[in-house]
Order: C-alpha cells, then sequence, then structure tokens
C-alpha cells in the first residue's frame, strides 16, 4: 500500500508549457522534415535526421499528454524527469551551436523558431525549480495498491537504460562517434540532440523501474510504444535505411526492438491490473 499525491497546478502548467513546446518541435520536424530551413530553428539535413528528432520529441509530447490526465503525481513524474533531463541537455548542446541558428533568417518563420526556441528552454529550466518546491508542498491522500513489476522486466528497464545512457553520453561529448554509432550522417549538433534523446528515455527506464509499479509507469509505456512505430516509419518507409547489416544501424533498431519490448510488456500489464480493479 502507498498513498496518492494529487498533482499540483504548477506541475501541471509546466507540463502543458513543455508539451507545447515538444509538440510544435515535432510536428514540424516530424512532418515538415524537409522544409527545417523555413519551419525550424536551424536547418536541419538530411531529412532523416530531422524526422528521428521529430519523433522524439512526439514521443516526449505523449508522456505529457498523458501524464496530465493523471491524477497521481507518480504517474506523471517519470514524464517531467523526462522533460528536466531533455531541456539540460539540449539547451547545452543549442549553447555550444549557437551559430547554426536561424537568428537573421530572412524567413520569418525560420527566424521565430530560432529565438522562440532559446527562450522557452531558458525559460523552462529555472521554472523546475518551482515545480519541484511547489509539489513537495502537496499532501499524500488516499491510500491505493501497487501493482508490482515483475524482477525481469525491472532487469530489463535497467539493462536499456545503461545502454542508452552509454550511447548517449558518447554521442553528446564526442559528436564525432556518430560516423560509428549512427546510420546515417548526423552533424555535431544532432548528434548532441540524439544523445540527449537517448538520455531522457534511459531516465524514463531507470524511473520506471524505480517506481515498480504498473499503474505508475504506464504514461512511459504508451511513449516508448508510441515513440517506436514513429521511429519504424521513419526508417522503414519514410527513409529507409540502405544497410541495415552495420553496427551502426543494429544498434538503433535493438534500442527500439528494446523499447517497444518493454512498452508491450508494460501497457499489458497495466491493462491487467485495470481489469482486475474492475473486477475486484
Amino acid at each position: 500500500m502507498t498513498k496518492r499525491t494529487p498533482i499540483s497546478p504548477a506541475a501541471r502548467w509546466f507540463m502543458i508549457a513543455a508539451a507545447v513546446l515538444v509538440t510544435s518541435a515535432g510536428v514540424s520536424l516530424f512532418f515538415f522534415s524537409e522544409s527545417t530551413q523555413r519551419y525550424f530553428a536551424w536547418t536541419i539535413k538530411p531529412p532523416a535526421t530531422a524526422a528521428y528528432l521529430g519523433g522524439g520529441y512526439l514521443t516526449v509530447a505523449t508522456a505529457l499528454v498523458l501524464g496530465l490526465r493523471a491524477r497521481d503525481w507518480a504517474q506523471a513524474r517519470i514524464g517531467f524527469w523526462v522533460v528536466a533531463t531533455g531541456l539540460a541537455s539540449i539547451l547545452a548542446a543549442s549553447l555550444l551551436h549557437l551559430d547554426k541558428f536561424h537568428w537573421h533568417s530572412e524567413i520569418l518563420s525560420a527566424r521565430a523558431w530560432a529565438w522562440s526556441w532559446m527562450v522557452f528552454y531558458i525559460v523552462l529550466i529555472p521554472a523546475l525549480a518551482g515545480v519541484h518546491r511547489a509539489q513537495s508542498r502537496i499532501p499524500a491522500v488516499e491510500e491505493i495498491n501497487l501493482a508490482q513489476l515483475p524482477a525481469a522486466l525491472r532487469l530489463a528497464l535497467r539493462a536499456l537504460a545503461l545502454a542508452m545512457i552509454v550511447l548517449g553520453a558518447v554521442l553528446f561529448v564526442v559528436p564525432a562517434s556518430a560516423e560509428l554509432l549512427w546510420p546515417w550522417k548526423l552533424t555535431p549538433l544532432t548528434a548532441r540532440m540524439a544523445g540527449s534523446f537517448y538520455l531522457a528515455i534511459a531516465v524514463s527506464l531507470l524511473a520506471a523501474a524505480r517506481e515498480n509499479d504498473y499503474q505508475r509507469i504506464h504514461v512511459a509505456a504508451f511513449a516508448w510504444m508510441a515513440g517506436t512505430t514513429m521511429q519504424a516509419i521513419n526508417s522503414l518507409i519514410r527513409y529507409p535505411l540502405e544497410n541495415w547489416s552495420t553496427l551502426a544501424s543494429v544498434q538503433v533498431a535493438l534500442v527500439h526492438l528494446g523499447l517497444l519490448a518493454v512498452g508491450t510488456i508494460a501497457v499489458r500489464g497495466y491493462l491487467a491490473t485495470r481489469r482486475l480493479g474492475a473486477a475486484g
């Protein structure tokens, strides 16, 4: 047994603001992958990279939107920590590559993207501290039952998280490593962006293992499945990889197959516990 803690208004407003940012970026990159010179903060080539990053943003957006529907802070906080990790690492990547941004583009939409991007990231970072402080003041209320995860699933979550932390850290710290770790060419900025998404998702995996409850991790689980689906659309249909036998291609495929597997198992467990609860 444990107690449910309501989500504070500050946390909800933060998630709404973050959802606006990541959804906007996701839609622009995923659906307008070949027009980033007009509809994003900097030009991204090849389009496959833009589509991949867009899928990452839409994955986070899925977690935030589902988190907003939750009544228990424990069900939403995985998405919160994912955003916190992504905000910090992507802001750092942006500051390292300010020369790539459309600060003075003749295209109004591109210039607006560049400035709004930086403003949002800078404003949301300190907002995290305020949200944490506000949420810590919310008292727990009714007691709820936990539906603990199998030991094998928790082990799989941690193992996949460890692999993604290593890969994400290498891509971020040594972006030139993308020549070996990524199936197509990345720039130093997009390599750091890809690394940031790996790190953020790894945080969600570790948080899920720590929560150890199907109800509490279902938001992240649905997001893992949604993200894997979008990346499959990119790699198999929109911008199919030419060679799936390279180490880099196998690495990316295994990561996303792992996310699909743990996400599917977690969602099935969540739905099963809901049915049992309804029957009880």
